[in-house]
């Protein structure tokens, strides 16, 4: 088998593999994308109910030194009608203000601690209704994505093997000229020689070069595109 006859059953072979990548699309990356999602909208749930619980806890312990600080505020002002000087009633009027302000603290960050929750929960709320419709949308793209993988797996490592055995068998300097041309031109290095014209670019072909491509000389190649160029007869 010449040079050219070998790089266009390669060609042939690299154009079958493009067309099952063109049928999956970008259906893989999509899939892997949603799941990077799903992965974050679990995550993410997953830090909110952790954090409702160290607030909750919060809350808690807030709301038992209301409760405790309330109690020793309404002693204390009780204790007021029964002391006997105004050191002692000085005494507890500054525990009272020392316990209010200790209070006005607590309940500050009781709201706050409250807000954040109710932000929390209401965050959440959303990203479960994001993750139920996401979740879903997931399931039927890999549906869709391993029918298409399914149906085109075999053939794509038939395809593979041939492609190995055909680039071992080309001379490496051709077929690293191949690999250029290939990745400059989009997949397609090797075009047909149609009339007087290049069937990759349409650029003119001089008739020697279509000459010697008929005769199967070469590997010959367009002057415009550089892509290789060969001839099949009817």
């Amino acid at each position: 088998m010449s040079a050219i006859q070998q790089i266009v059953v390669l060609q042939k072979i690299d154009s079958q593999l493009q067309d099952i990548a063109e049928l999956l699309g970008d259906l893989p990356g999509k899939v892997d994308a949603l799941k990077n999602e799903e992965i974050g909208l679990v995550q993410s749930i997953k830090d909110g109910k952790g954090r409702i619980k160290e607030l909750e806890l919060e809350l808690n312990k807030f709301d038992s030194l209301m409760t405790d600080y309330n109690g020793k505020i309404d002693k204390h002002k009780d204790q007021l009608y029964l002391v006997t000087s105004n050191k002692q009633y000085d005494a507890l009027q500054h525990e009272i203000d020392f316990l209010k302000n200790e209070l006005d603290e607590i309940e500050t960050k009781s709201l706050e601690f409250t807000e954040e929750k109710e932000t929390i929960e209401e965050q959440m709320k959303s990203e479960e209704e994001n993750l139920e419709s996401l979740s879903k949308d997931l399931v039927e793209r890999r549906k869709k994505l391993e029918v298409l993988m399914d149906d085109s797996s075999e053939e794509k490592a038939k395809l593979d093997k041939q492609r190995d055995k055909e680039r071992d068998s080309i001379e490496p300097t051709t077929l690293a000229r191949y690999d250029r041309i290939h990745k400059a031109r989009r997949g397609l290095s090797v075009v047909l020689v149609e009339g007087s014209a290049c069937g990759g670019c349409g650029a003119f072909v001089p008739p020697q070069i279509v000459s010697e491509v008929k005769a199967g000389k070469g590997p010959k190649t367009c002057d415009s595109c550089s892509r290789f160029l060969y001839y099949e007869s009817v």
